[in-house]
């Protein structure tokens, strides 16, 4: 199954990351396998362009989703990455972790 549907925006530069179900260790690892996959298609895009993960059909995560999240913000330039439609039980999980304002998720 499809963990993450990738879609990027030319006049932007932005890879949306659109995830789907719970974010659980198992489907996080193949969100992982499938998120380097994506950038490995874009190199040398990563250096210029945004990449925003979009958590609306997500409703739960756990840590190794985070450590995800960690990777793919240390992948482009400082505040080009963010996380968007988070629901508010997830949003608790990032904020109890301090990640929320480091990794802007709204």
């Amino acid at each position: 199954a499809t963990m993450v549907e990738f879609n990027f925006e030319e006049a932007s530069q932005t890879l949306f990351c659109k995830f789907d179900g719970r974010m659980d260790t198992v489907n996080a690892d193949v969100a992982m396998e499938q998120f380097n996959a994506k950038l490995s298609e874009f190199q040398g895009i990563a250096a210029t362009s945004r990449v925003v993960f979009d958590l609306g059909a997500v409703d739960y995560v756990a840590s190794s989703f985070l450590r995800l999240c960690i990777f793919a913000a240390k992948g482009v330039p400082k505040g080009n990455f963010s996380i968007i439609n988070t629901d508010p039980q997830v949003l608790k999980v990032f904020t109890i972790t301090g990640l929320a304002s480091i990794l802007r998720v709204t």
